[in-house]
């Protein structure tokens, strides 16, 4: 047997232990139904603000770039990285906050932090709700944990630098304030493109959504635009030998629309990356990748008016977790984590992550935890004879845009909590020996990798089952 079978055993048999102490200590109280938050008025009013998170860089730190491997030490820097906040009311005194980092992710927890610090400011009134969203960059450095050193079996330390964990915080509240601030009177459209071959993938999917989508508020006073932009594409491209801080292609996206402010959100991205636009040059590809983008939401000719309408429901649940190795770093403190008792996986915990749906006038958004298969979002699943399991698609929750009627709705990754990967339950496989330890190639030779880094085979479901409540409360007059 493998030493690395062997540790998959341990780690198993661990891991178990602790969701039995779990289930006897910790009591999973019932999660209320959110109530919809209504604002209305006469004129959309948004503010918008920005700053760097750059490391200290003569403190003689070790910071460890997140996304591919564990243990990769930055060793410099090729782009800057930066936090970006919109303020959004409807012209009266309270309003919404969304913010955006050029960062791998962010737990529940270190969000629930933000949080508090930003509704504790005296310079901030009438909030009603705050979302953060993380650009997912794979050249930005550890704030979730598992990137830190690993040991003899592959099993990372904790990577987050207490220091740069604490400038995340306060710039959260800085761009926050500044953009409180800043609101002003204006206009708010919605429109989209297609970007076709902009979306590259490993894995099998029949309709990768190769849309990017635009909300644009031009103010009264024409001033500058603000723009919120979503497309799938994971920022990963420098690849796994990189070890230079950057935020990737949302960078450079951002450098080409340099007159206007720009909210960059990633949408459905599991498993799905940026066309490669230079395979010999790894930084020219990435700043090709955010001109594409770019040049694309440039060329959006189909704006909407919304009206100055938001109704928002933002909606806690229960999310089991199915893998042994995730919750063996998160026993081992390498990550944070709030657990439950449940009954939906054998290891018996879960833990609270939450979904924020809202609308902007006629426009929906729907704000995911962790990387979902654009599948299980937008639907075209794989069929039986192409899915690893041989099982059909019936045996999938349906799309989220299903469930909601609207495939026009827009979904954005990485927000609000860091779970993984979100895999259809037709197309899961785990390594029979080392499940969620090492992937597995299917029986058509794909890399089974995001399973390894999902929650487990459950998570689509319970999302599903929790959007579906959620839109229920939004319906509901």
């Amino acid at each position: 047997m493998e030493i690395l079978d062997l540790a998959s055993k341990g780690i198993v048999t661990f891991t178990k232990g602790f969701g039995r102490k779990i289930q006897r200590t910790v009591r999973a109280a019932e999660i209320p139904q959110a109530a919809p938050i209504d604002l209305a008025g006469e004129t959309w009013r948004l503010g918008f603000a920005g700053a760097e998170i750059m490391p200290d860089l003569n403190a003689g730190k070790t910071y460890y770039i997140a996304g591919h491997g564990s243990g990769h030490v930055m060793e410099g820097v090729l782009t800057p990285v930066s936090m970006f906040a919109a303020w959004i009311d409807c012209g009266g005194d309270e309003g919404i906050l969304w913010l955006s980092a050029d960062i791998i992710g962010l737990t529940r927890v270190e969000v629930n932090t933000i949080r508090k610090k930003i509704l504790a400011s005296d310079k901030i009134k009438g909030c009603r709700c705050i979302n953060f969203s993380c650009t997912h960059s794979h050249s930005g450095i550890d704030t979730v944990g598992y990137w830190g050193k690993p040991n003899a079996v592959g099993i990372p330390s904790d990577g987050k630098d207490a220091d740069y964990m604490a400038l995340i915080f306060s710039t959260a509240v800085q761009v926050a304030e500044a953009a409180y601030a800043a609101r002003r009177p204006g206009k708010l459209y919605s429109g989209r493109i297609a970007i076709p071959g902009g979306l590259f993938t490993k894995r099998d999917f029949p309709d990768k959504h190769e849309i990017l989508t635009r909300v644009r508020f031009v103010p009264e006073d024409g001033g500058r635009e603000t723009w919120i932009l979503n497309f799938g594409a994971h920022p990963n491209s420098l690849g796994g030998d990189n070890r230079m801080l950057s935020g990737e292609y949302p960078y450079f996206l951002r450098e080409k629309l340099a007159d206007v402010n720009v909210l960059f959100t990633i949408g459905a991205i599991g498993a799905m990356d940026a066309a490669e636009l230079d395979p010999d040059d790894k930084v020219n590809n990435i700043k090709l990748q955010g001109e594409m983008v770019a040049d694309a939401a440039l060329r959006i000719d189909n704006d909407r008016l919304l009206a100055p309408q938001i109704r928002l429901v933002q909606q806690p649940f229960y999310l089991p977790v199915g893998n042994y190795v995730l919750t063996f770093l998160a026993m081992r403190n390498v990550m944070s984590i709030d657990p439950y008792p449940t009954d939906k996986t054998d290891i018996g915990v879960a833990l609270k992550s939450e979904m924020t749906y809202f609308t902007l006038g006629d426009q929906a958004f729907l704000l995911l935890p962790g990387e979902n298969f654009v599948n299980t979002v937008y639907g075209s699943y794989v069929d039986q004879a192409r899915a690893t399991t041989g099982k059909g698609p019936e045996i999938n929750p349906a799309p989220l845009a299903e469930i909601a009627g609207d495939p026009e709705m827009i979904a954005v990754g990485v927000t609000n909590d860091m779970t993984g990967y979100v895999v259809p339950p037709n197309d899961f496989l785990l390594n029979p020996t080392q499940p969620y330890l090492n992937g597995v190639k299917d029986r058509n030779g794909l890399n089974h990798y995001h399973e390894t880094n999902s929650l487990g085979i459950g998570a689509q479901q319970a999302i599903a089952d929790n959007f579906t409540r959620m839109l229920a409360a939004y319906r509901a007059q």
